[in-house]
């Protein structure tokens, strides 16, 4: 079953409301350190390249799926680099539907292919410095995943709890 049909069937029920998915982002580096990003149709924000993990897909095969539609070239996953969520990966689409991802942000090396845009989904690949990442236009959730995954390559990162405690009995 495919994500597409699943995610339409639950449109149907739920309309535009928020809907909670599980997405991977996929960092590509070069040789300078540069990290490779994607521009989306529709606008002129930069993104990682990634997106939803699909029914029954690891978040592993879900990286490697979405890199290829994306880019055109096979990567091999190498290591997590974080998870994130909450607040700042929740975004409203131009068709109303709002959607809260919890992300799975992986490093992966160029295997085979030429990196190309697909020119539908992206029409613009490239890299970036960490420095340039610091004044793209983008989301700025995707810009902390980035600069948190960059800066931190070492250990793989996740949102700490900011105090949670259970609820009064």
């Amino acid at each position: 079953m495919s994500r597409t049909g699943y995610v339409a069937r639950i449109r149907e029920k739920i309309g535009t409301d928020l809907l909670m998915l599980q997405a991977v982002a996929i960092l590509v580096f070069d040789g300078g350190g540069r990290v490779l990003l994607a521009q989306q149709r529709g606008g002129d924000a930069w993104m990682t390249v990634g997106g939803a993990v699909e029914i029954d897909e690891t978040p592993a095969e879900a990286a490697m799926r979405e890199f290829w539609e994306e880019t055109g070239a096979l990567v091999r996953i190498t290591r997590v680099l974080g998870v994130f969520g909450g607040k700042d990966f929740r975004v409203t689409y131009r068709n109303g539907d709002a959607v809260a991802y919890s992300n799975v942000t992986f490093e992966a090396e160029l295997v085979s292919g030429v990196l190309e845009p697909d020119g539908d989904e992206v029409v613009r690949l490239d890299w970036f410095s960490p420095a340039q990442i610091a004044t793209l236009e983008m989301p700025d959730g995707i810009r902390r995943l980035l600069l948190t995954c960059i800066a931190g390559r070492s250990e793989p990162y996740f949102d700490p709890s900011d105090g949670w405690t259970p609820p009064s009995r």
